[in-house]
C-alpha cells in the first residue's frame, strides 16, 4: 500500500510539472489507470488449494502518442503491479528449491498468502472511437522489487494461541515477468487480463505456475 501511494504521489507531481507547458494536453494525452483483478493461478501442485478470489492491484501512469488524426494511439508508460496468492500451505525451501508445505487440517488459520510486487512498465496499442470504446492490445515487462508471506491463525508449532506471521524470505523468485495484456471497454471503464509467459519461480527451483489475471481497469483521471 505504501508504494502505491509514493506512485501515486509521483503520477501527480508529473501531472503538475507537465501542465504547466501549455504545448502539451495532459487531459488528452495522459492518464492513471487502476486495474482491480482476480489472480487464476495455473499449473499449481495438486495439493495446493487455493481462494476463489485471488486479488490483486495494478497503477499505471501512462502518456498516449496519437498516430496522426486517427483513430488509433500508441501508449507507454510506468507503475506497480501487486500479486496475491491464498492458500492452504506455508512457502518453504528443501534442497534449495521453494516447496508449499500444507497446513494441518487441525490447524485453524485465517490468512495463509504470497504476495509480489513489480515496477512494471507497459505498452498498448489503442483504438478508440468516437463513441468511447476501446480496445487495447498490449504487453508489459516487469521487475520484482517487493516480495513477502504473511501467515494469520493458531501457531504451527502445536502451541494453542494465535500468531501473525510475516516474512520476506521467499527464494527463487523470478526476477523479470513478462505477458500480453489487453483493455476492452467503454469511456473510463474497462475489462482487463493479462497472461504470463513467465513462470513465479526459477526453472526446477519451484513449482511452475504463473497467474492470469482478469479484472476491470478504471481510469480515474
Amino acid at each position: 500500500m505504501k508504494k502505491l501511494l509514493i506512485l501515486v504521489s509521483v503520477i501527480f507531481l508529473f501531472s503538475s510539472v507537465y501542465s504547466q507547458d501549455k504545448k502539451v494536453n495532459l487531459k488528452k494525452n495522459f492518464g492513471v489507470k487502476i486495474d482491480v483483478f482476480s489472480d487464476i493461478w495455473m499449473d499449481i501442485p495438486d495439493d495446493i488449494t487455493l481462494k476463489t478470489i485471488n486479488r490483486g492491484c495494478d497503477i499505471y501512469g501512462m502518456y498516449n502518442f496519437p498516430i496522426k488524426e486517427s483513430n488509433f494511439s500508441f501508449a507507454v508508460g510506468f507503475g506497480l503491479g501487486i500479486h496475491n496468492m491464498y492458500s492452504n500451505t506455508i512457502a518453504g525451501v528443501i534442497n534449495d528449491s521453494t516447496i508449499f508445505g500444507v497446513i494441518p487440517d487441525s490447524t485453524t488459520y485465517k490468512k495463509s498468502k504470497i504476495s509480489v510486487t513489480y515496477f512494471d512498465i507497459p505498452i498498448e496499442f489503442r483504438l478508440k472511437t468516437k463513441s468511447k470504446f476501446t480496445f487495447a492490445p498490449g504487453f508489459k515487462v516487469g521487475y520484482l522489487i517487493n516480495k513477502h508471506s504473511k501467515y494469520k491463525g493458531k501457531d504451527l508449532t502445536g502451541l494453542n494461541i494465535d500468531i501473525i506471521q510475516k516474512t520476506t524470505d521467499i527464494r527463487n523468485l523470478e526476477s523479470l515477468r513478462f505477458g500480453p495484456t489487453l483493455r476492452i471497454g467503454y469511456d473510463w471503464f474497462n475489462l482487463s487480463a493479462y497472461y504470463s509467459l513467465s513462470k513465479l519461480f526459477i526453472k526446477e527451483k519451484g513449482p511452475e505456475m504463473y497467474p492470469i489475471s482478469v479484472g476491470i481497469t478504471l481510469t480515474p483521471f
